[in-house]
């Protein structure tokens, strides 16, 4: 008979991470979908001349903008190893490609049907050949480390490229976008062509990104990076050599989106500083998270830990939400810029207290991701 599988106790720190890069997400995905597919990343500015839309902008920007997504991926990576910590690698294998297959279904149906910028089919494509190599010994993992992070900076420089060169295209003012189609058939049209389009390029010029951030993520779980106090003079370090330069970038590209005129797109170079500065800041971020949670002991960390759990429901529930309210193909309405990040805000912090309030049972799409 075989021996019994060692159970470990689960981490609230990952789940924590997890609810908190959400916001950044919700907001990010709110604030630009009236204009997507073809307009600025983080919208127009409504109303174009108020100073709260300017100052709201600048701080999603400032904050928020690009730093979900790579936060989610690394946590997504934590994740992997510590769902197959434990098990024996056939059983863990078997167990993993259940979920990428059950997770690119999904995002299937959430980029097609609800949301072209889905970040689900690239974490489950990206993530599927990491699964082989989690239980690599520590050298060649680290040497697989080394290698994903040239991949990756490659990627970023082509991506970096790509979005100045991309600044000779034409206008988009009259281009159709998610709140002007007519009705669900021009939607989806609209909505799945660039979902198609998107993943292609995203696979290309981002999923080496993706695939850096989850693999330090099984890195920083199998060293307890986040977690062992021996580490925390490492990130105190880091901090106070990167925070105050990217603190100062930071600052100076969410100004450039407050103060850019709302009738013009934002300047290609500053799009590109953005993109450039949006994973050491998560990073940051991600060493503040560990040293004021005194590696995930502090007891915030358990009050978000249940929304950390059940995120995808609210991720998907997002989506389905800004279809009817934002889109083209529901009602359509135009609530300024500081309303929408307003209702993400009031989205969040219930979804929050009915996690809390929703004990062991899980949300529906968690209850099926993890359905054998």
């Amino acid at each position: 008979m075989a021996p019994p599988r060692l159970q470990h106790p689960r981490e609230t720190l990952p789940d924590a991470l997890r609810a908190l890069a959400l916001i950044s997400v919700l907001v990010v995905n709110a604030i630009g979908y009236a204009s997507a597919p073809w307009g600025p990343t983080l919208g127009f500015r409504t109303p174009p001349d108020s100073a709260w839309s300017s100052v709201t902008q600048g701080l999603v920007a400032a904050l928020l903008h690009g730093k979900g997504y790579t936060t989610l991926a690394f946590v997504f990576g934590m994740a992997l190893w510590l769902a197959a910590r434990g098990r024996p690698r056939a059983e863990a294998l078997q167990r993993g490609q259940r979920r990428q297959r059950r997770l690119l279904q999904l995002g299937i149906f959430h980029g097609a049907f609800l949301y072209f910028g889905d970040i689900l089919t690239l974490y489950a494509l990206v993530g599927r050949p990491l699964l082989r190599r989690l239980h690599l010994p520590w050298g060649a993992f680290r040497r697989h480390l080394w290698r994903a992070l040239g991949w990756a900076v490659l990627a970023k420089l082509v991506l970096l490229g790509f979005i100045l060169v991309a600044a000779d295209s034409p206008a988009r003012a009259d281009t159709p976008s998610l709140s002007t189609v007519q009705g669900a058939w021009a939607f989806f049209q609209l909505n799945a062509g660039f979902y198609a389009v998107v993943q292609i390029v995203a696979l290309i010029v981002g999923g080496p990104v993706m695939y850096l951030c989850m693999v330090g993520g099984v890195a920083a779980a199998r060293l307890r990076l986040l977690t062992h106090r021996r580490w925390r003079p490492l990130w105190r370090r880091g901090l106070r050599l990167a925070g105050p330069p990217l603190l100062v970038l930071s600052i100076a590209y969410g100004w450039a989106w407050a103060a850019h005129d709302a009738a013009t797109d934002i300047n290609p170079w500053i799009e590109a500083l953005g993109d450039l500065i949006a994973l050491p800041v998560a990073a940051c971020y991600l060493a503040v998270v560990v040293l004021a949670s005194d590696g995930g002991r502090a007891r915030w960390c358990g009050w978000l830990a249940p929304l950390g759990q059940r995120t995808l429901t609210l991720y998907v529930g997002h989506s389905a939400l800004c279809l009817v309210l934002l889109s083209g193909a529901g009602w359509a309405l135009a609530p300024t810029t500081l309303q929408t990040v307003l209702g993400c805000l009031g989205l969040w912090l219930p979804a929050l207290a009915a996690a809390r309030l929703s004990g062991h049972r899980r949300w529906p799409l968690e209850a099926w991701l993890a359905r054998r």
